[in-house]
């Protein structure tokens, strides 16, 4: 079996990770190795080298990577490496962190196959050679020190969409490089099986339950607001006084126009909502109202936070995490949460989400009051209701099996 060594200089400091093994994985087999700049790639490697029998993965040329076909030596600008790392770095409009992650994804899981092809090759960039690409990311092993796991089915859509991002660029250029992005005829792992996974889903008599196992009144609020209004954290705990308007109309609106986001360096500061969409007003219900009232609504300034840590600074999500744990615990043994149901603080907002669907509000709405760049998201992440949902389906089928027609229900 392969295994990772990280490589120092004589300060002490990690340079590279090596990738070592026995060819064939025998005794006697020669040594072999593989360098890399981080050890997520290394990790990578180590996966197929295993996966391989011990030996080089097929199509791998030492020191640099898959090569799906010898390229006829492209033009520098159009090399792959070189036409994406460009594109990423130029681009306009994006945050830094993003733009970073980018050209790690890049590095780590797209330059090793098509690094050395030429964007504008019908031949390197086909539905053939992105559809085998596909094939070995679902079936990569991600190595974090003793623990693997799968690449999940949305961080392959993810590079898949960075690898079309590209190749669209290139049909689009000025004159076109490509006459068609290959990437469109792909059929992407689903996303589906993971849901129940990845979110848990609290009926409003749950979330009431765990209300009552929080110790900190703030903790309490804070809870109350995120389930009533589907913020995202980093969106709640950038709330302040001045986010909230109309106070005196009986129609309560919150504004969300910032969010806790992190620099290069990543230290934390007060910047734009997530996306566009994510920048929206949102009318509020009277517990809400109630929530923020308690909180200091009309004594905190304008511009000081609702929610915040030690000494009035950003709430952490780890210290909040903590105590959210705690209470989930304590929820578990009073019997409002089965064994197996394991909340976290996200789930509150798609709590909130389900709540509203399940009562019969329609997609477009749901998306405008979370803040989705897309109602397509909306309706790919929120199949799973609550149970409601199911009740009410079997009362309108059953009615009409009767011959009859359910009963209208108020949404307001």
């Amino acid at each position: 079996m392969a295994s990772v060594h990280p490589r120092k200089n004589r300060a002490g400091e990690i340079t590279s990770y090596q990738v070592k093994w026995r060819d064939g994985g025998g005794r006697d087999g020669a040594w072999q190795s593989e360098t890399f700049e981080d050890e997520v790639q290394a990790g990578v490697f180590k996966t197929a080298v295993d996966e391989a029998g011990n030996r080089w993965p097929p199509g791998w040329v030492k020191g640099r990577g898959y090569i799906v076909a010898e390229p006829a030596q492209p033009d520098e600008k159009y090399r792959f490496r070189n036409y994406a790392t460009t594109m990423i770095e130029n681009r306009t409009g994006i945050e830094e962190r993003y733009r970073r992650d980018c050209i790690r994804d890049l590095k780590t899981y797209i330059f090793p196959t098509f690094g050395e092809c030429d964007v504008r090759s019908t031949e390197h960039f086909s539905s053939d050679t992105i559809d085998a690409w596909l094939r070995k990311l679902e079936l990569l092993w991600i190595w974090r020190g003793a623990d693997k796991k799968r690449l999940s089915p949305k961080t392959v859509r993810n590079l898949h969409g960075l690898l079309s991002s590209v190749l669209e660029r290139a049909v689009l250029a000025e004159p076109p490089l490509r006459s068609r992005n290959p990437c469109k005829l792909s059929n992407l792992p689903r996303a589906d099986d993971q849901i129940d996974d990845e979110m848990c889903f609290m009926t409003p008599q749950e979330v009431d339950g765990l209300l009552r196992c929080f110790s900190v009144r703030q903790d309490q609020l804070l809870v109350t607001v995120a389930y009533g209004t589907g913020l995202r954290f980093g969106e709640l705990t950038a709330l302040m006084p001045q986010d909230i308007i109309d106070r005196d109309t009986g129609k309560v609106k919150l504004r969300v126009q910032r969010a806790w986001k992190r620099d290069e360096e990543g230290a934390y500061f007060l910047g734009p909502p997530k996306t566009k969409k994510a920048r929206r007003t949102i009318r509020i219900s009277a517990g809400v109202v109630e929530a923020l009232d308690e909180l200091g609504l009309y004594e905190l300034g304008d511009d000081e936070l609702f929610f915040t840590g030690a000494g009035g600074t950003r709430l952490h999500y780890s210290t909040f995490g903590d105590r959210w744990a705690r209470a989930v615990r304590l929820a578990r043994q009073a019997g409002v949460f089965t064994a197996g149901k394991k909340p976290t603080p996200h789930d509150l907002r798609h709590s909130h989400v389900a709540a509203l669907i399940s009562a019969g509000h329609g997609l477009p709405y749901v998306q405008r009051r979370v803040g989705h760049q897309s109602i397509q998201t909306t309706s790919d992440v929120y199949g799973h209701l609550l149970p409601e949902a199911d009740d009410d389906a079997m009362a309108t089928i059953e009615a009409s099996l009767a011959g009859g027609r359910a009963p209208l229900r108020s949404v307001g």
